[in-house]
């Protein structure tokens, strides 16, 4: 599918030398305006819940919720002291029966391999995340895009949608795996209803100039125009080799094996092993871009730099960083938090074919792309506007281990169309078609 640009509506709402700000809650409305329901249109929104994040995680005295109060922060941490009197201050505050609990734990003063990797990694990404996010928060402040949340706006604390464990699109999909037909769907305003409940492993498309909504599976979803989406597990996904395309962009999420998505079962998670065998050799054009979304832990980072890529025949080519915040400009968690960084990875590589010459356009070694990111777990920053112009014209694009479509995209996972479900939205005004 290819990807185009509504330049009267963008997502990016500041753009310097460090990368850009943006806003997510805009990128996902940019088709929201117009969309066909049977024999009306109707006008939809983004529901602000979503993004309400007012406060951080973890309140610091430098971090009071206001835009005025983040100076002094800001100074402290660009010195290289953030977080250290606060730390020895919240120990000192600590009810004694805690500090009992913790004398209890067997100490350790030396850090493990991974966490001093770690350590070692922040200290080199440290300084640039500082002075770019000192430089976004001052161009927000001066143009009034860091605000406070209303009173009546409450922050949700779990997805809209609670999919039992009978109902998850992800168990569907392990239910439908021994679905036959596999021709692609093409789907519309005027498609029947019992032709959209046989979605699973076959390409779907939204055979429609504008965005529509669809009953599929029982729900309704709003569909972007021109979309196409691929509903399966990581052993279907044969409609998208033979659908023919070749992509110019390729940018995926991958579920990544760690303690936390074991102990809490938020996801199933792939191994190594069932990494190597996605089929991007098979799906990338020439020189076609590959963006990976990577946790923190320099394990994942090592492996997609110097065995995953190699194997696809990627050459590693740039690192980038989302520097997620507050709606008052806070990074959601200190930046020298021992626990949880306020930043994820992008990591970013060059598809390498030589059967002809690819079509490059360069790119920077780091960039940052800093927003207010969505309250339900590990829902990413949509990147079209910031990657296009390292692209060709009207590039071919793919998104793997997808949750939400994208207007001109082809998608993939085992819960594509969840974020698209009605009831992340808000109907704002219906209209005669």
């Amino acid at each position: 599918m290819k990807m185009t640009f509504n330049p009267s509506v963008m997502a990016t709402l500041v753009e310097n030398n460090w990368g850009w700000f943006l806003n997510q809650k805009v990128a996902i409305e940019n088709y929201c305006e117009s969309v066909s329901d049977g024999d009306s249109r109707r006008s939809y929104s983004c529901k602000e819940e979503l993004f309400a994040m007012s406060r951080p995680h973890i309140i610091t005295q430098h971090h009071r919720g206001t835009p005025a109060d983040l100076q002094t922060g800001l100074e402290t941490v660009a010195m290289g002291t953030s977080g250290s009197h606060d730390m020895e201050k919240a120990k000192e505050e600590e009810p004694k029966d805690r500090k009992s609990r913790k004398r209890k734990r067997k100490r350790r003063s030396d850090l493990n391999t991974g966490e001093a990797a770690a350590m070692e990694y922040h200290k080199q990404v440290r300084t640039k995340l500082v002075q770019a996010h000192t430089a976004f928060l001052s161009l927000g402040r001066a143009s009034g895009l860091f605000q406070e949340i209303p009173a009546d706006i409450v922050p949700v604390g779990k997805p809209f949608l609670d999919w039992g464990p009978g109902n998850s699109l992800a168990d569907l999909c392990d239910l439908a795996r021994l679905t036959e037909d596999k021709r692609p769907l093409a789907v519309s305003q005027g498609t029947p209803s019992e032709e959209s409940r046989d979605i699973f492993n076959r390409l779907v498309l939204v055979d429609s100039d504008q965005p529509i909504v669809k009953c599929l599976l029982g729900s309704r979803y709003l569909l972007p125009p021109r979309s196409s989406f691929l509903l399966s597990d990581v052993t279907r996904m044969e409609p998208l080799v033979q659908g023919g395309l070749k992509y110019h962009l390729i940018l995926m999420d991958p579920p990544w094996e760690n303690k936390s998505v074991k102990r809490g079962k938020k996801y199933e998670s792939l191994s190594p092993r069932q990494l190597f065998q996605l089929p991007i050799p098979a799906l990338a054009a020439p020189g076609c871009l590959v963006v990976t979304w990577v946790t923190n832990r320099q394990q994942h980072m090592r492996f997609v730099r110097e065995s995953l890529y190699p194997h696809w025949s990627i050459e590693p080519v740039a690192e980038w960083h989302w520097l997620k915040v507050t709606r008052a400009g806070e990074p959601v968690f200190p930046m020298d938090s021992p626990h949880k960084k306020p930043y994820e990875t992008i990591m970013l590589g060059r598809f390498k074919d030589q059967s002809e010459d690819p079509m490059e356009m360069s790119l920077p070694r780091h960039k940052v792309i800093c927003s207010v990111p969505c309250v339900i777990h590990s829902r990413k920053p949509q990147l079209d506007e910031v990657l296009h112009k390292y692209l060709p014209p009207s590039p071919i694009c793919l998104e793997l281990f997808a949750r939400c479509l994208q207007p001109n995209w082809t998608s993939w996972g085992n819960e594509v169309i969840k974020f698209q479900h009605l009831d992340f939205f808000n109907e704002d005004k219906a209209f005669p078609s």
